[in-house]
C-alpha cells in the first residue's frame, strides 16, 4: 500500500468518527438549553456567568450571542454541529486563543465578533475555514500583538475589519491590500511603530484613508521623535529617513562591492611582496652563511699549518740552544 492510500483511508476513518460524534451531539440537543433564551434561528446567552458553551442550542440557530461571560476556550466539537451559523457573538468573554478545528464547520458564518477577550495571536489558521466571513471585530484584545501577514488569505470575501484598540505594533498593508471587497478597517488605539517597515502601511492609508474611518487617531507610539504624529501621514517622514539608510546601505554595499575587493588585492599583491623578500633574504642568507662556513673552514686550515710551523721552529730553537750549552760546557 502507498503512502497516500492509508492516509485517505485514515482521514476517511476520522471523519466518519466526527460524523457519528455530532450526530450523538446533534441527537442530544433537542430544545433551548436553561441559561439561554431562544426564538426561531437566535439563541441569545448574553451575561449569564457561563464557564462553557451551552450543550443544549437548537440545531436551526443561526444567530448564537455568548457575550458577556467567562467563557476560556473553544473545545472542537461545541460549535462545529451548527452547520447554519451565520452569526456568532463571541465578545466580552476570556478567550485566548481560537483552534481553527473549532469553526471547522462554520463555513455559512458570515459575522464574528471577538472582541474584548484576551486574544494574543491570529495566525494564518485561526480564520481559515471561514470563507464566507464578511464582518471580523477583533478590537479590544489588549494582549494581540501579533496578526499573520496571510491570516485572511482564506476570507476574500472580508468587507469589514475591526482590530483597533489591540496591541499591534505592526501589520503588512498587504494582507489587507489583498482583500478585494474591504470597505472599513479601524485600526486605532494600537502602540503602532513607524519605522522603516511602517512606510507601506502608512503609503497603503493614505490612498485608502475612505475606508479608515478612524484614520484620524491612528497615530505613533514609537519611535519618540515621531509619537503623536498620525501613520497616514508619516510616510513623507519616513521616507526621507528610510531613504538616507537606503543610502547608507548602499554605500556599504559599495564599499564592499568596491573598497572591499581592491583591499582584498591589495592584501594579496603585499603578501606576495612580502613572501617574495622573505624567500630572497632566505637566499641570501643561505648564500652569506655558505661563504662563511667556506672562510671559516680556510681559517681552520691556515691555522692548523701554522701551528705545525711554529712547533717546528720552537724545537729547531731549543736544539741551538741545547748545543749553545753543550758547547759552553765542554769549553770549560
Amino acid at each position: 500500500m502507498d503512502g497516500s492510500f492509508i492516509l485517505s483511508l485514515f482521514c476517511t476513518r476520522c471523519l466518519r468518527v466526527l460524523s457519528v460524534v455530532l450526530m450523538a451531539r446533534m441527537l442530544a440537543v433537542a430544545g433551548c438549553a436553561p441559561e439561554c433564551s431562544c426564538s426561531q434561528y437566535l439563541t441569545n446567552c448574553t451575561g449569564r456567568q457561563l464557564r462553557h458553551i451551552p450543550a443544549r442550542i437548537p440545531l436551526g440557530t443561526r444567530q448564537l450571542i455568548l457575550s458577556d461571560n467567562n467563557i476560556s476556550s473553544l473545545p472542537v466539537l461545541d460549535l462545529n454541529y451548527l452547520g447554519s451559523l451565520l452569526h456568532l457573538d463571541f465578545s466580552h468573554n476570556s478567550l485566548s486563543e481560537i483552534p481553527p478545528s473549532s469553526l471547522l464547520n462554520l463555513q455559512l458564518l458570515v459575522y464574528l465578533d471577538l472582541s474584548h477577550n484576551q486574544l494574543r495571536r491570529i495566525t494564518h489558521r485561526t480564520f481559515r475555514y471561514l470563507t464566507n466571513i464578511i464582518v471580523l471585530k477583533a478590537s479590544r484584545n489588549k494582549e494581540l500583538s501579533f496578526i499573520d501577514n496571510r491570516a485572511f488569505s482564506a476570507n476574500q470575501k472580508l468587507q469589514e475589519i475591526d482590530i483597533s484598540g489591540n496591541g499591534l505594533t505592526f501589520i503588512d498593508a498587504g494582507m489587507l491590500e489583498a482583500l478585494p471587497h474591504l470597505r472599513s478597517v479601524r485600526l486605532s488605539g494600537n502602540p503602532w511603530t513607524c519605522n522603516c517597515n511602517t512606510e507601506y502601511l502608512s503609503s497603503w492609508m493614505k490612498l485608502n484613508r475612505r475606508i479608515i474611518p478612524d484614520a484620524a487617531n491612528v497615530t505613533c507610539t514609537f519611535p519618540d521623535p515621531l509619537q503623536g504624529v498620525l501613520v497616514v501621514e508619516a510616510a513623507e517622514k519616513l521616507f526621507s529617513l528610510c531613504r538616507s539608510k537606503w543610502q547608507l546601505k548602499l554605500r556599504e554595499v559599495l564599499y564592499f562591492c568596491l573598497i572591499g575587493p581592491g583591499l582584498f588585492s591589495a592584501s594579496i599583491i603585499l603578501n606576495l611582496t612580502f613572501s617574495l623578500l622573505m624567500a630572497h633574504f632566505n637566499r641570501f642568507k643561505k648564500k652569506e652563511l655558505k661563504r662563511y662556513r667556506k672562510l671559516r673552514r680556510a681559517i681552520s686550515f691556515k691555522y692548523s699549518k701554522r701551528s705545525n710551523v711554529m712547533t717546528q721552529e720552537i724545537t729547531a730553537k731549543a736544539n741551538a740552544n741545547m748545543n749553545v750549552y753543550l758547547g759552553t760546557e765542554c769549553h770549560r
